[in-house]
């Protein structure tokens, strides 16, 4: 075990992440709170690696990251580099990093206790939170939801991920799972999400919706090639 000169074990795995946090029974997931959480929905949003270029006013923007995973792995290096910045924004909506269902169940795991303990950093640190719900396999969702508050607001994430018949019905089943386990008030949706499956839960639940960075730049190229 390393110690430092003052004889200080070295926190190489990030333990000050979740200083202050509860965890869920089993696999330990930091729980996101209710107080982290507005209590209003987003009016601006901007992801992560367009904001950290902006030179204007970001105080109205919340800062999602529903990009590659390269695009803002260099938080997950150094996350206490950019409290200061997070600062400087309205919030930010819960990370992201890939969680895909062909995973090996460890990789999975390890992808959403990341994506929680950088959430939880960063809104313990005074960051307003939209808690981002990425699944993973069936097996490990039921714990998973556990981190989450209920009746706040919660955020998804759908660029590219609703194409397929096949996609467009685990999306129902995941939204229908969200809504009886956690009581949203309402979802922060990033993309397309398609409007009969918003027509079946819009009685229930609240949609707020925002283009991706993608459909932003598809709809400025489509109009200056008209």
């Amino acid at each position: 075990m390393y110690k430092d000169k003052d004889g200080i074990v070295e926190d190489s795995f990030q333990a000050f992440l979740v200083e202050g946090a509860d965890f869920t029974k089993e696999e330990e997931y930091p729980i996101q709170k209710e107080w982290m959480v507005p209590q209003n929905p987003p009016v601006k949003v901007m992801p992560f690696f367009k904001a950290i270029t902006y030179q204007g006013d970001l105080s109205d923007y919340y800062i999602y990251f529903y990009s590659p995973d390269g695009t803002f792995e260099r938080i997950r290096r150094n996350p206490k580099k950019y409290l200061q910045f997070f600062k400087r924004c309205k919030g930010i909506i819960g990370f992201d990093f890939s969680v895909h269902t062909d995973m090996p169940i460890v990789k999975q795991k390890a992808q959403l206790n990341d994506n929680l303990s950088l959430s939880f950093f960063f809104a313990y640190n005074g960051i307003p939170l939209f808690p981002n719900c990425r699944g993973g396999s069936d097996s490990i969702n039921d714990e998973y939801l556990n981190a989450f508050p209920k009746h706040t607001y919660i955020a998804l994430g759908v660029h590219g991920f609703v194409q397929l018949k096949e996609q467009k019905y685990e999306w129902r089943l995941w939204i229908a799972k969200l809504i009886e386990k956690l009581e949203p008030k309402g979802f922060i949706i990033i993309g397309h999400l398609p409007y009969d499956i918003i027509d079946d839960y819009k009685d229930v639940v609240e949609f707020h919706l925002f283009d991706s960075f993608m459909d932003e730049r598809n709809k400025e190229v489509r109009s200056h090639a008209n």
